[in-house]
């Protein structure tokens, strides 16, 4: 019941994509988008980051980074890295943390490029993110600004799926990007850069995948 709620949302939010008379949202509406019986390894995907300079709902996109892949591995050649242009004093804690000070956010690019740039990265691929309610969240309130509405997403969280492969871990940084990858032999990256954490997602769902079955649907992990 739950995911054939969740695929009428969707294929609702498409048709409102198709209406919208934009170019770039008709391609988005129009895309190859797999069902949700579609095998994982046959399933096109985006890992994907944002940076913030804060937790609250209105927080300033400070960086965005993605890349594409499928379960056959990552095609490098699509990252995309980009530093968003802001003019309001950012967060002091956020400048120590992410390194992104007011001059390089000055000098960013402009967040509705950026989205455009992302809506056609998204388009037939599902979005992959460790702690994806954060990315849903972030897309759905900068594509509202944007385009006047929501952009309907279908997304996989690793984070969900690592406590259903490894349930009941203890210690509150148990689940964490970084002890999470450990786990599987990845290696440690420098974290609090969009596109190095959306790279860590995107390596990190593929050594999830390896645990799992070949035939595993793609409706099974996006409804955790």
């Amino acid at each position: 019941m739950r995911e054939a709620l969740r695929s009428w949302r969707f294929a609702r939010g498409l048709k409102a994509c198709a209406a919208r008379g934009d170019a770039l949202l008709a391609h988005y509406a129009q895309a190859d988008w797999p069902d949700a019986d579609t095998p994982i390894g046959d399933v096109s995907l985006l890992a994907l980051d944002f940076e913030l300079d804060g937790l609250a709902g209105n927080a300033h996109v400070l960086q965005a980074g993605w890349l594409a892949f499928d379960a056959r591995g990552i095609d490098l050649g699509t990252a995309r890295s980009f530093d968003v242009k802001s003019a309001r004093r950012l967060d002091d804690d956020a400048v120590a943390v992410h390194g992104i000070g007011e001059q390089r956010a000055r000098a960013g690019d402009s967040l509705g490029s950026v989205v455009d740039e992302l809506v056609g990265a998204l388009a037939g691929r599902v979005m992959i993110a460790h702690g994806a309610s954060i990315e849903r969240g972030v897309t759905a309130r900068v594509t509202r600004a944007h385009f006047g509405f929501s952009l309907p997403v279908r997304s996989i969280c690793t984070l969900a799926l690592e406590r259903r492969l490894n349930p009941n871990l203890v210690g509150s940084g148990a689940y964490r990007l970084a002890a999470t990858r450990a786990r599987y032999g990845l290696p440690a990256y420098s974290q609090h850069d969009a596109l190095s954490d959306a790279l860590a997602a995107g390596e990190l769902l593929l050594a999830q995948l390896s645990r799992m079955s070949t035939d595993t649907r793609l409706g099974r992990l996006e409804a955790l």
